[in-house]
C-alpha cells in the first residue's frame, strides 16, 4: 500500500489515509487501497478498527474530480466490505463529501476540535447518493440543513446531535480513538460482533447499502474461480468443475 498506512497493535488496527499532497482525495487508487484495508482488517486477529489521516487540516476532501473513483462505495467500510468488527473514524480538519460518508458509515467517531463536516453536492450540481444513510444517524431536520443548505458543520455542533461521540482538543483525536478501540478490544469478541450484527439489523438501511449488499454478493460470483471454469467449460464443451472458490 503506498496511498492507506496499515498498522496493528494488540488487537486495534489502525488505518491511515495518506494521500497528504492531494489531501486524502478519493481517488480510484485511494479506494482500492481502502477497501484492500477493510479486506485486511476483516480476515485478520484485530478487533477494531480506526481511521484517519496522516494529515491534520484535512480528513478528506471527498472525491478528486481529476479521477473520479468509478466504485467509491468499495472504499466504505461497511460497504464495500461487509464488517462486523467495530470501526471508529478519528476525524480533524474538513471531512468533506464522500469522506463524510466514510465517517457516517463508521460505528463511532471521535472528532479534534479542528474537524468541519461539509456536504457540497448540491453546490457542485452532482450525487452519488451515499449520504442518504445520513438520516438514520442524524435528527431528519438537521439532516436536511446539512445536505440541502450545504453550509459546514462544526465538530461541536455534530457532537451535539449525537453524530459524534467525543470531541477532544487538536491532535488528540487518534490517540483518544485508539483508546476507545483499546477498550472494545478488550471486550469477549464473539459479544462485540454480535452487538454490532444486530444493531446494524435494528437500523433502518439508505438505499446505497441495499444496492451494496446486492453488489457484494453479485460480485463475488463474477470474480470466482467457479465462473472462469464454467466459461472454459462452456468452450470446451464439457462439464465443468466447480470448486465452490
Amino acid at each position: 500500500m503506498t496511498l492507506v498506512r496499515y498498522e496493528s497493535a494488540d488487537h486495534v488496527a489502525t488505518i491511515t489515509m495518506t494521500r497528504n499532497e492531494k489531501h486524502n482525495a478519493l481517488n480510484n487508487a485511494l479506494c482500492t487501497e481502502l477497501r484492500d484495508a477493510w479486506l485486511r482488517f476483516r480476515d485478520s486477529d484485530d478487533r477494531v478498527a480506526v481511521l484517519a489521516s496522516s494529515e491534520e487540516k484535512y480528513f478528506s476532501v471527498g472525491a478528486d474530480v481529476a479521477d473520479l473513483p468509478v466504485n467509491m462505495w468499495h472504499a466504505v467500510p461497511g460497504l464495500g466490505v461487509d464488517l462486523d468488527k467495530p470501526v471508529i473514524a478519528a476525524t480533524s480538519g474538513w471531512v468533506v463529501g464522500g469522506a463524510f460518508v466514510l465517517v457516517q458509515m463508521a460505528d463511532l467517531c471521535v472528532a479534534s476540535e479542528t474537524t468541519r463536516f461539509i456536504y457540497p453536492e448540491g453546490k457542485i450540481g452532482t450525487t452519488a447518493g451515499g449520504v442518504s444513510s445520513v438520516m438514520a444517524r442524524m435528527p431528519h431536520k438537521i439532516a436536511m440543513e446539512f445536505l440541502l443548505v450545504g453550509e459546514e458543520m462544526s465538530a461541536e455542533r455534530a457532537f451535539q446531535i449525537g453524530f459524534v461521540n467525543t470531541v477532544v482538543p487538536k491532535g488528540q483525536h487518534v490517540a483518544m480513538a485508539q483508546q476507545m478501540a483499546a477498550k472494545i478490544a478488550g471486550n469477549a469478541p464473539l459479544v462485540v460482533r454480535a452487538l454490532k450484527k444486530l444493531a446494524r439489523e435494528a437500523m433502518p438501511k439508505g438505499p446505497l447499502e441495499t444496492v451494496a449488499d446486492v453488489r457484494r454478493l453479485l460480485d463475488e460470483v463474477r470474480d470466482s474461480d467457479d465462473l472462469k471454469e464454467g466459461v472454459k467449460a462452456f468452450s470446451e464443451k464439457r462439464k465443468p468443475k466447480f470448486t465452490g472458490k
